[in-house]
C-alpha cells in the first residue's frame, strides 16, 4: 500500500486495537505496538515509510491520532498505575532462611538458594537468562582478597554480540564471598559438585533425603514461577516475580550508596537512565518522608493542678489545735480538738477529701 492508504489504516488501528480480553492497551503499550509495526516494515525492507518520524508529513494525521489517543487513555486512568515487581528486603530474605525455603537441607532448598542469589548477586533477568545458564559459566576460586565466584555471561537482552555491539563486552563478574554458615562459596560449590560441573545449571530435583538432581533441564514454566513460589512458601506478601531478584540486586546497592557504574556492571544495563528505574525507596525512607510531610501534631496544654498549703500545729491531748487550709479555689479556717488518744492528723485524713493537691506540713 502507498503512504496515503497506510496512514488511513494506521489511524483506524490506533483507535480500535484491543488486547485479547477486549480491554484497551495502556498508552505506553500502544506506542510499543506502533514501534513493532515499524520494525516489521524494516524487516521486510521497507525503509521509506517511517510513520513515527516527525519530519514525514505524510503520516502527520497518524501521529496526531496516536497522541490524542494516548492522552485520552491517561485521562481515563489507564496506564497511570505501574505494577512493578517488589524487591526482597534483607528482613524478608532472613525469613526465607529461617523457614527453610533457602538453605542446604534438601535438593529443592539448595536449588532455591542458588536461583535466588544468581538473581541477587549477578543481576540475572527473569527467565531467559536462567534457562540458558550452563555450569561452565560459574568458576570458583580464591586470591589475596578471599574466595570468590566468577560468573561469565553470554547472550542476554542487552548484549547479543553482533556487529553493532563490537564495542561492548559480555558480563564478567567476580563476587567475593563472606565466610560463615551462609557463605555463597560453599553453597555454589556443593551445587556445582552435585551437578558434576557441566551441563544445564538448573535440573529437576530428585526425591529422597540425599541432594540429587536428574539430567533433565528444569522446565520453563517451573523457572518462571520459582521466585513467586519461594516467597509464598516463606509467607511474604507482595508482587514477587523472577524480576524481583534483579530489582533486589539494584535496590540493595542503591540503598548502600554503591556508585551507579558498579550497579550497571552487575545488572547489565547500558545506560544510567535505564538502571535508575530500579531505584526503589525502602519502607523506612518512605516512613521518614511521610512523617515530614504530615500535618503538625497539636501542642499539648499542660494543666497545672491546684496547690494547697496546710499549716498544722500539734497540741497535747484535750488542747485545741488551730490550722489553716488554703487552696486555689477557696480558703477556709477551722479549729478542732482531737478526741481521746487519736492524733489530729488521722482525724483530718478520715474526714477530709483532697484531690490533686500538694500539701506542705510544718509541725512545731
Amino acid at each position: 500500500m502507498d503512504a496515503t492508504c497506510m496512514d488511513y489504516w494506521l489511524q483506524r488501528f490506533v483507535v480500535e486495537v484491543r488486547n485479547q480480553k477486549g480491554n484497551e492497551y495502556t498508552p505506553k503499550s500502544l506506542y510499543y505496538l506502533m514501534c513493532g509495526l515499524l520494525r516489521h516494515l524494516r524487516d521486510i525492507e521497507i525503509f521509506g515509510m517511517n510513520f513515527l518520524d516527525h519530519n514525514d508529513n505524510r503520516f502527520a494525521r497518524t501521529r496526531k491520532v496516536l497522541d490524542a489517543r494516548m492522552k485520552s487513555l491517561v485521562a481515563q486512568g489507564i496506564g497511570t498505575t505501574v505494577r512493578q515487581a517488589d524487591p526482597i528486603l534483607p528482613e524478608q530474605e532472613d525469613i526465607l532462611w529461617e523457614k527453610g525455603v533457602l538453605g542446604q537441607n534438601s535438593a529443592i532448598s539448595l536449588q532455591n538458594t542458588v536461583f535466588f542469589y544468581a538473581c541477587r548477586v549477578f543481576g540475572l533477568r527473569g527467565c531467559d537468562e536462567h534457562r540458558q545458564l550452563m555450569c561452565e559459566q560459574f568458576k570458583l576460586g580464591s586470591d589475596a582478597q578471599g574466595k570468590f565466584i566468577q560468573f561469565v555471561g553470554r547472550q542476554n537482552k542487552t548484549y547479543q554480540g553482533g556487529l553493532r555491539q563490537m564495542q561492548l563486552s559480555n558480563k564478567n563478574i567476580k563476587h567475593y564471598c563472606q565466610p560463615g554458615d551462609r557463605s555463597l562459596y560453599g553453597i555454589f560449590d556443593l551445587y556445582l559438585t552435585t551437578l558434576g560441573n557441566n551441563g544445564f545449571f538448573y535440573r529437576k530435583p530428585l526425591p529422597g533425603p540425599e541432594i540429587r538432581y536428574g539430567t533433565q533441564a528444569l522446565g520453563i514454566n517451573k523457572l518462571k514461577s520459582m521466585m513467586k513460589e519461594m516467597c509464598a512458601a516463606g509467607g511474604l506478601t507482595g508482587n514477587f516475580t523472577n524480576h524481583s531478584g534483579k530489582r533486589t540486586c539494584a535496590t540493595q546497592m542503591y540503598l548502600s550508596g554503591i556508585d551507579e557504574q558498579e550497579i550497571m556492571a552487575r545488572t547489565g544495563h547500558r545506560s544510567e537512565k535505564a538502571v535508575r528505574k530500579y531505584k526503589r525507596s525502602s519502607d523506612k525512607i518512605l516512613e521518614t518522608v511521610s512523617s515530614v510531610l504530615d500535618p503538625p501534631a497539636p501542642k499539648k496544654i499542660k494543666v497545672e493542678p491546684p496547690t494547697c498549703s496546710l499549716n498544722l500545729a500539734t497540741a497535747a491531748e484535750d488542747e485545741p489545735m488551730e490550722f489553716d487550709a488554703k487552696c486555689s479555689n477557696n480558703s477556709t479556717s477551722r479549729s478542732t480538738r482531737s478526741p481521746g488518744n487519736r492524733s489530729v492528723l488521722s482525724e483530718i485524713t478520715e474526714k477530709a477529701l483532697f484531690q490533686n493537691c500538694q500539701f506542705s506540713f510544718n509541725f512545731n
